[in-house]
């Protein structure tokens, strides 16, 4: 029995713990999403994957099998310092998508083992996409949480 379904709902517990002010998305956008926005489980692409997994056998054992798979998700500000009164501009909506990165990691070194439930999960790779547009400047982060864990039997 994969892990991937309890890492999921530990990711998105993980991410509300890190900013509760923040919408956090279990999967893509289907709801008008607010400034800043965290999605897990997210590609941003309908045509890419939202996980990637690969299964192996350790050692020469038959069970359980090892899982490592990467969860593609999300953070994205569009607001910068627009909720402090400010003009939002490009630095300060890129300075608030890495705030949310931030919050995000510190919850990850706290808690590698998302509870129990993997062996480690980490940040691994991240994409950064600046955007003007007629509403102002966005941020968006890509980033993928890789996770090792053995699959339960």
């Amino acid at each position: 029995m994969s892990t991937i379904p309890a890492a999921l709902d530990a990711l998105v517990a993980l991410a509300e713990r890190a900013h509760p002010d923040v919408q956090v998305l279990d999967g893509g956008p289907t709801v008008e999403v607010r400034d800043d926005v965290i999605a897990i489980g997210y590609s941003g692409s309908p045509s890419e994957a939202d996980v990637r997994s690969t299964l192996s056998r350790e050692q020469l054992d038959m069970e359980p099998d090892l899982e490592r798979y990467d969860v593609m998700c999300m953070a994205s500000a569009w607001r910068g310092d627009a909720h402090r009164g400010g003009k939002p501009d490009s630095q300060t909506v890129r300075a608030r998508a890495f705030e949310l990165l931030a919050g995000l990691r510190n919850e990850l070194a706290d808690d590698s083992r998302l509870g129990g439930t993997v062996m480690m999960a980490r940040l691994s790779t991240l994409d950064v996409v600046a955007d003007q547009t007629n509403a102002g400047p966005v941020c968006t982060i890509r980033f993928v949480v890789h996770i090792d864990a053995f699959s339960a039997a």
